[in-house]
């Protein structure tokens, strides 16, 4: 039997290949080079796709980010608005309730042509009226005595001023007005002013540290104004206790065997008095730091500069600039005043004072030295001096040491009242 035709014709079909012209196999061929191009390319396409949304995406986390960030400081910016309103706080006694007959108020005098700020607080507003000279040049102390000691308010209207150049009184000053002379007639004129309002005689002096070489001049000048003196961390002969604070640096590297601190305080030399304050800055930033850590600087037990950042913004009596003008005051005040506190020497020309003169000095401080600032308590001549040292601070016994600080000064002062 015979298979049909169609299904010979099948058959011969799947047993033979089909054979190709070879015009169609090169257009074969011609096709499939242009399929792998239109694959190479979808494929440029698809990688580029991915590159771009990946960009994108990162794009969008930035944007996010720092969209996070500027939220985050817009807030704190607000918050330090909100803690920044330049009011006076309540005097408040033990219980947290306001003192009757209490004064507490933020003002600003005119001194010497220029605008100065005050912090005038005190739990009974016709006491005594205590005048009150900051460090420095240019760092204002209220910020830091509001968390560590304002209990000479219970005794004494304090002003805390802010001295010309400083904190709140740091706006419109020039340069060439910085000067010991001026801020000498401008604690003169403050005096003055702050007796005549409280209906006062005379008035008390404090000054701390650079305060202190700003006091002694002060008094010597016009003895008339004041009840007594009273002097904190005193400068004697600075570039003589910048020596002695780091020699004193270097015996204790010495005595802790500390290879390290040795070989960083063996790098380190006291600039001559004449020296720009570009050196004395390289100096000093080199050379606080080790001080404070060894506990002859600030404070005996050290504070962060965190610390004092934070106590400088939590200050209410302060508006926003006035915090903001904090630290361009202290580097204005040092760079122009710094070359007249190392070229001063007050135990060469210290002589007679009118009026009774008290020493608080604390027994570590390298950073205006104890022997220096005992060589000029013993060179002064006055009716009354009292030099009292206290053992467990350095340069600030007034924050250190407080109740002891604070019934030393009113035993002083109210023995003359």
């Amino acid at each position: 039997m015979t298979r049909p035709n169609w299904i010979a014709s099948l058959a011969k079909g799947l047993t033979r290949p089909k054979r190709l012209h070879a015009r169609s196999l090169s257009r074969h061929m011609i096709s499939s080079g242009w399929s792998a191009r239109v694959n190479n390319a979808s494929l440029a396409l698809y990688q580029r796709g991915c590159v771009m949304w990946i960009l994108k995406f990162l794009g969008l986390i930035l944007m996010a980010l720092a969209g996070l960030v500027l939220g985050v400081l817009l807030a704190g910016l607000a918050l330090l608005w909100y803690l920044s309103p330049g009011t006076a706080q309540p005097v408040f006694d033990a219980e947290g309730r306001d003192v009757p007959g209490s004064i507490s108020t933020v003002e600003r005098v005119t001194l010497g042509g220029a605008e100065q700020g005050l912090i005038i607080r005190g739990a009974d507003a016709t006491a005594p009226v205590m005048l009150f000279l900051h460090g420095g040049p240019g760092s204002p102390e209220y910020p830091f005595l509001r968390q560590t000691n304002l209990g000479l308010e219970d005794d004494f209207v304090m002003v805390y001023w802010q001295q010309r150049g400083a904190g709140m009184s740091f706006a419109g000053v020039k340069p060439e007005d910085m000067t010991l002379a001026q801020l000498t007639a401008d604690t003169a004129e403050l005096a003055t002013l702050m007796a005549t309002r409280f209906g006062k005689r005379k008035i008390y002096l404090m000054g701390h540290s650079w305060g202190t070489l700003l006091g002694m001049s002060t008094i010597r000048q016009h003895p008339e104004l004041f009840h007594a003196y009273f002097g904190i961390g005193n400068v004697g002969n600075q570039i003589e206790g910048e020596r002695v604070g780091l020699e004193w640096l270097k015996q204790r590297a010495r005595e802790g065997a500390d290879e390290a601190l040795i070989a960083a305080l063996s790098a380190l030399e006291v600039p001559d008095a004449d020296a720009g304050f570009e050196e004395w800055g390289t100096y000093m930033r080199a050379e606080r730091p080790i001080l404070d850590a060894m506990g002859g600087g600030m404070m005996h037990q050290p504070i962060t500069m965190m610390t004092v950042l934070k106590w400088v913004l939590a200050t209410p009596e302060y508006r926003l600039g006035d915090k903001l003008n904090y630290g361009r005051g202290l580097l204005f005040s040092l760079e122009n005043m710094w070359p007249e506190v190392v070229s001063t020497n007050l135990i060469e020309t210290a002589g007679p004072i009118d009026i009774p003169v008290f020493f608080l000095q604390g027994a570590w401080d390298y950073q205006t030295p104890t022997p220096l600032a005992r060589a000029l308590f013993e060179a002064i001549d006055a009716p009354l001096k009292e030099y009292v040292e206290f053992e467990n601070s350095a340069h600030s016994p007034i924050m250190e040491e407080p109740e002891k600080f604070n019934a030393f000064v009113r035993a002083a002062a109210f023995q003359r009242e």
